[in-house]
């Protein structure tokens, strides 16, 4: 069986029992290196290869996957998945033959030589600097999927990323700063538009910064957050609420307020996955859907929720692109892909002015957030405090802790200086890449818990 034919059995299953059915199929090849401290700690190569089949019958997931990327392979994957809803349409059982391409990663020469040089760089910064771990990732993953609306889809994916993580000991302390860089892109384009040795020289200074940093007081105060905080709040105490599952699986503070005011009217908030080279970019998403740019707030007012298949056929939610699944052993379910405020047209340094006492978050680290509530508590990995419009020293121990849709009602100014910053987003055991973001924005006020270790 063609995979034409395949496609045409998907549709007619489809039609005939009033399903939703898709198989996704993928190739992928990848390199990774770590440097520790100068030695070659880790390179691993690897490959893997999958089918996963999907049906949605009466509101309900049914999904299955193999390791083959063979035709007879995925027609057996469909077969049992049918059989679980006792549904009687076997398919012939065709000739083995690869489904998508099983050619190995040819644009991939990575070595450990440039990152044993950027190390040999950074430890020439300071004496200080105690251990240094440089690690460098590149993927090719080819894709088909083929799904009962018609859609015949293939695509190949690219992902390549690099990150940095410095310790820096004194007086017996120690401190860390971590950087990376990431885009949607084979690895000789990712280096032509990464500086690998500016992005660990960021961290290394934010290392060597510790020690300088007194206690962060702790107090309601104003906060500004800086472009390069990567959108962090945004990501987490924001996006995730508008996610169409967790919107109607009433976990979410932003259910039933299509139209309403939400925000300052200076936010828009966008998801957008056709960024070209993004790290959370992609053609198609993992149904088979067009990628798009969705606008989710607009000018403070609610316009849309991102939506997979399973939120458009349960609510009735316009599909949006955002159906994503980690690889074929995971089903599609409904995430983000470049997450991020639109900036205004305010110069940060004219922001920073009208704050007479306040934190300057330049860093955001870890936290925690509740999508039902909008509540968060964020680590702050780099702090300052403003003071008569400047920023002055730096702190240790800040956290921000407040509710996701207050602070979009807060924020009192939006800078021109739009920033991305690339992560790994995790829900449901399932973890995709993606960048959120944001140009300087001016909080009204946040709690800021302080620290004196």
């Amino acid at each position: 069986m063609s995979i034409n034919a395949l496609a045409e059995a998907l549709i007619s299953l489809g039609r005939k029992k009033d399903i939703f059915c898709d198989l996704y199929i993928q190739s992928s090849f990848g390199h990774s290196i770590s440097v520790e401290d100068g030695r070659t700690e880790e390179i691993t190569s690897g490959s893997a290869g999958g089918s996963g089949f999907r049906l949605l019958s009466d509101g309900m997931t049914h999904y299955g996957h193999v390791h083959g990327i063979t035709s007879d392979v995925a027609v057996k994957l469909v077969d049992d998945v049918i059989k679980t809803i006792n549904i009687n349409c076997p398919l012939p059982m065709p000739a083995p033959e690869p489904l998508v391409k099983q050619e190995q990663l040819t644009n991939a020469q990575i070595d450990s030589a440039m990152l044993r040089e950027i190390h040999h760089n950074l430890v020439k910064e300071s004496k200080y600097i105690k251990k240094v771990t440089l690690r460098l990732s590149t993927s090719e993953k080819e894709i088909t999927i083929i799904n009962s609306r018609g859609d015949l889809v293939r695509d190949t994916r690219y992902s390549s990323r690099f990150s940095a993580h410095i310790v820096v000991e004194k007086d017996g302390k120690l401190f860390s700063g971590y950087e990376s860089r990431g885009f949607s892109l084979p690895f000789a384009k990712f280096l032509e538009r990464t500086d690998t040795m500016s992005t660990a020289l960021k961290a290394a200074k934010r290392a060597l910064l510790g020690p300088e940093c007194s206690p962060c007081p702790a107090g309601k105060v104003p906060v500004v957050l800086s472009g390069e905080a990567g959108g962090t709040m945004i990501h987490e105490a924001c996006g995730h609420a508008l996610e169409g599952d967790i919107v109607y699986k009433n976990r979410s503070v932003f259910k039933d307020r299509i139209g309403e005011v939400v925000a300052n009217p200076a936010v828009t908030l966008i998801d957008d996955a056709t960024i070209e080279g993004a790290f959370g970019s992609y053609k198609f998403d993992d149904e088979g859907t067009p990628a798009q740019r969705t606008i989710l707030i607009e000018d403070g007012i609610l316009k849309a929720y991102m939506a997979d298949v399973f939120c458009n056929k349960m609510w009735g939610l316009p599909l949006t692109g955002n159906g994503r699944r980690e690889s074929y052993t995971s089903y599609p379910i409904t995430r983000m892909s470049n997450t991020f405020l639109l900036p205004g047209n305010m110069e940060k340094g004219e922001i920073i002015s009208r704050v007479s006492f306040g934190l300057y978050a330049q860093k955001m680290g870890g936290g925690e957030t509740d999508p039902t509530t909008g509540d968060f508590v964020f680590n702050v990995e780099e702090a300052y405090l403003i003071e008569d419009g400047k920023i002055t020293v730096p702190v240790k121990g800040a956290i921000l802790v407040g509710n996701g849709p207050q602070v979009l009602k807060d924020i009192l100014a939006v800078g021109s200086d739009l920033e991305l910053d690339v992560g790994f987003c995790g829900k449901n055991g399932q973890s995709v890449p993606v960048t959120d973001g944001q140009p300087t924005v001016l909080v009204k006020e946040l709690v800021v818990g302080g620290s004196d270790i």
